[in-house]
């Protein structure tokens, strides 16, 4: 059994088993009816063999926080620096925390908030073609969800202009999601990561923040993907795919380095500079699927790379005031996963992920908002350490009718500390920005629970929903939480 999934930009209607991405088995050339498609839904365009069928779902949330951090309309829950991030963007509250006005200020001040919202709703197009090679599939899909920190929003440093709202203009620009297209068991373009498994993912409304699962500011990659059946429900897959890389560091070269310098990041991401990458991440897998439920494993490397890419800031040159040194940093990482579901009773289902990151923010999302948590670069000490991190989750959802159902969710995550931070202080920076140690996680919480109303079962579902965030930084005795309440309207066509 599987559950209609409601991640709004992760994840889009029912596809998502591996299986599924192998074409070639069905036959093409089958019509029900006249005019009628090789598959369910879909209609033979005139003059070609060709079959097409579009679909989405149209998505309406209305969103805010009782006694809580203010919410952004940019990101979840607190947003701000143009990062639809939960964690990182969550207001501390202690030794880490700024010492001057700014939006972690006003996330902590202003409570409550309400937000509405249809941008995550998605149009995708299908086509399935008839070959001598087997049957030719394509896929994209577009929703109006482009995030501030994915370009093309103003650069002013004001947040309302950063994060612009409904209503302003036309500033729910269409955005790729998928464009891929599958021969055989070949899958070339860009859909979700191998690494990610829908399956897995809670039956709750909030865009996928939970720890140790991909989330949308890098679950959607260039790639090309290999899946080979091998019997008994069994599938093996292999997958070359897009790499990001980036770092935390501490770029400067003075004596005061360990106690004034504040930690800045950069990623490879389409708004930052730096962490330029010339080979890719690759990952393999195996999933077994059965009546009982459905298990998944992955591991998967990648090469963190920096190579004198900060427009004449240099990360590494210990104890010098002579500029600009070579920036050639590689740094071997690995990550590996587990998880399934089991059908318990009736519909119920049961699901879990283990996810362990050694310096590949690529593979998890929990580590940064633009995969620069993979190391932290200490210029002082020319030291670069990779950073680990955990991440365990767990969600049930119970069936009491066709029509009605509720799902728990919970998350937490460990993050190691890096060696080379040793020497860092937790005061304030020169600038008055937050401590260096509140750069680096330490724990995340999250936890969902919801209950849905589906009138049309597969066609419509009405919910409402609770999702609590808790943030602890390395900095000592700072923390930071929030909670934001949702309902919402998901019509599926």
């Amino acid at each position: 059994m599987t559950t209609r999934n409601l991640k709004g930009t992760v994840a889009l209607g029912s596809l998502t088993a591996a299986v599924a991405l192998l074409v070639g088995l069905s036959n093409a050339n089958a019509q029900s009816a006249p005019g009628a498609g090789s598959f369910p839904q879909s209609f033979l365009v005139p003059g070609t063999n060709t079959s097409l069928s579009v679909y989405g779902v149209v998505k309406t949330t209305w969103k805010d926080q009782w006694g809580s951090q203010h919410l952004s309309n940019a990101g979840f829950p607190a947003g701000g620096s143009s990062v639809a991030f939960p964690y990182t963007t969550l207001g501390l509250q202690g030794p880490g925390a700024a010492t001057v006005l700014g939006p972690n200020h006003g996330f902590n001040s202003l409570h409550g908030g309400l937000d509405g919202f249809s941008n995550a709703s998605t149009l995708t197009f299908e086509t399935r073609t008839p070959s001598s090679l087997g049957e030719v599939k394509t896929v994209l899909a577009l929703d109006m969800n482009l995030l501030p920190n994915q370009a093309n929003y103003s650069t002013s440093t004001s947040t309302q202009n950063i994060n612009p709202k409904d209503g302003q203009g036309n500033t729910n620009t269409p955005r790729m999601l998928w464009a891929y297209a599958t021969i055989g068991p070949w899958l070339v373009g860009q859909y979700n990561t191998a690494w990610a498994d829908p399956l897995l993912f809670p039956d709750v409304s909030d865009a996928g923040f939970d720890p140790g699962f991909m989330n949308t500011a890098n679950i959607r990659q260039p790639q090309v993907r290999y899946t080979y059946l091998a019997g008994n429900g069994i599938s093996l897959s292999a997958s070359v795919e897009m790499q990001e890389s980036g770092t935390f560091y501490l770029g400067s070269t003075t004596n005061s380095a360990m106690t004034s310098a504040a930690v800045a990041s950069f990623g490879s991401d389409n708004t930052d500079i730096g962490g330029i990458v010339n080979l890719p991440s690759f990952n393999a897998g195996v999933a077994w699927d059965q009546p009982w439920g459905h298990l998944m494993g992955r591991v998967g490397v990648n090469r963190n790379e920096i190579r004198n890419t900060l427009s004449g800031v240099s990360i590494l040159s210990p104890n010098s005031s002579s500029g600009m040194s070579s920036n050639n940093i590689k740094k071997w990482g690995w990550a590996a996963e587990f998880g399934g579901y089991l059908n318990t009773w009736g519909q119920d289902q049961w699901k879990w992920l283990i996810n362990y990151s050694d310096g590949v923010a690529n593979y998890s999302t929990d580590l940064s908002s633009n995969n620069t948590g993979s190391m932290f670069c200490n210029g002082y000490t020319g030291s670069c350490k990779l950073i680990s991190n955990l991440g365990l989750a767990t969600s049930y959802t119970h069936r009491f009718n066709p029509n009605w159902r509720s799902t728990a969710a919970f998350g937490y995550s460990f993050f190691n500390k890096p060696s080379n931070i040793n020497g860092l202080t937790n005061v304030a920076s020169a600038a008055g920005g937050a401590a260096q140690l509140a750069s680096f996680e330490k724990h995340h919480l999250a936890s969902q629970l919801n209950v849905v109303w589906s009138p049309l079962p597969g066609v419509t579902d009405i919910y409402l929903e609770w999702d609590h965030y808790n943030r602890w930084v390395q900095a000592s005795n700072t923390t930071s939480n929030a909670n934001s309440y949702s309902v919402g309207l998901n019509v599926f066509w």
